[in-house]
């Protein structure tokens, strides 16, 4: 199956990402749309589409003759600073991405999903959500996140 030039590029970066010793990277537009045979704004769409915060990156530009983006993977945060509260999906969104990043295997994450359903089973709905946000603690402080 031939995968597109937006897939192509994105698939490009996270190797660099994933190679880099701080998970970041700083490249040119120009320079990736001469490797890719694009146009520079096929990059920029590329990046503000599949390098975003809720994706887990953080990005940086500076456009012009010099400018560069930098893209940086970030931690995923899960709780905000209100309250504790981590529903299901988001946790098993976060043990994904741990899988994802190779902290976790494939193994060790559907174990961690299933501790998550099944101990919390007969808890109240709001007790669950605190369970899950002390399981994202617990899995930062154990992978030293």
């Amino acid at each position: 199956m031939k995968r597109s030039l937006a897939d192509r590029i994105e698939q490009y970066l996270k190797v660099l990402i994933a190679r880099s010793d701080d998970k970041s990277i700083e490249i040119q537009r120009i320079e990736l749309a001469e490797t890719f045979d694009c146009v520079p704004s096929q990059v920029t769409y590329v990046i503000s589409t599949r390098f975003t915060e809720k994706e887990g990156y953080i990005t940086e530009s500076r456009r012009g003759g010099c400018g560069y983006v930098r893209i940086k993977q970030s931690s995923p945060q899960l709780t905000d600073s209100n309250h504790e509260y981590v529903e299901y999906i988001d946790l098993f969104n976060f043990i994904d991405e741990l899988k994802q990043r190779q902290l976790l295997t494939s193994r060790e994450a559907e174990m961690v999903k299933y501790l998550a359903v099944n101990t919390c089973t007969d808890l109240p709905h709001e007790y669950k959500l605190i369970i899950n946000s002390k399981m994202v603690k617990a899995l930062y402080s154990f992978l030293q996140m």
